[in-house]
């Protein structure tokens, strides 16, 4: 799993993801002892750098609580709530019956509804970082709310530019004020 370092001054932070074909998503890596195996590989390489562990919205039930015991068990740092999906919700492209995972605004219900998930599962025993159609101060606060500590854009980024991220910390630091928060860390889980 190659790392790609953060561009920045003193950032430590790098990101691998391991990538799975779609019938391997669905049969494979997310059954607990798969998972298990891979994980305690990552620990016998593992170096001071954190581990995030970037799961799918695809998950049957009883998955999300077998998952955040085998993170919390490795010592994983943080879950990434989700990844692309091979759902196919309602589509208006043509190309909607491509396979191939699916991200931005058709994961955004997914991805919400998979952060729900892990944060009842999880209780606050381990940080979660949202991902899925993110693409407003008000996706962003919907997910803070919903549990996550930290949100993270990728589509909207491509579609609106990288200012996108600066616009959405001035819209939450707006609703904050509105809301009559002091932190951003106030409104996690508060609707979960």
């Amino acid at each position: 799993m190659p790392g790609r370092p953060a561009n920045g001054a003193g950032c430590t932070l790098s990101d691998g993801q391991y990538q799975l074909a779609e019938h391997a998503r669905a049969e494979g890596l997310q059954e607990e002892g798969e998972l298990r195996e891979l994980l305690a590989a990552v620990d016998e390489v593992r170096t001071s750098k954190p581990v995030f562990l970037k799961v799918a919205p695809d998950l049957n039930t009883g998955d999300h609580e077998r998952i955040v015991r085998a993170a919390l068990d490795h010592h994983v740092d943080a879950l990434i709530v989700s990844n692309t999906t091979i759902s196919r919700p309602a589509l208006k492209s043509r190309h909607a019956n491509e396979t191939g995972g699916l991200s931005g605004e058709p994961l955004k219900g997914l991805a919400l509804a998979a952060l729900r998930t892990f944060s009842n599962a999880s209780g606050g025993e381990i940080p979660l970082i949202a991902v899925g159609g993110i693409a407003t101060a008000d996706d962003a606060w919907e997910r803070i709310a919903a549990g996550a500590s930290l949100v993270q854009l990728y589509s909207a980024m491509v579609f609106d530019g990288p200012d996108i991220g600066r616009v959405i910390a001035g819209g939450l630091a707006e609703r904050l004020q509105r809301e009559g928060y002091s932190s951003i860390s106030e409104v996690i889980g508060t609707a979960a």
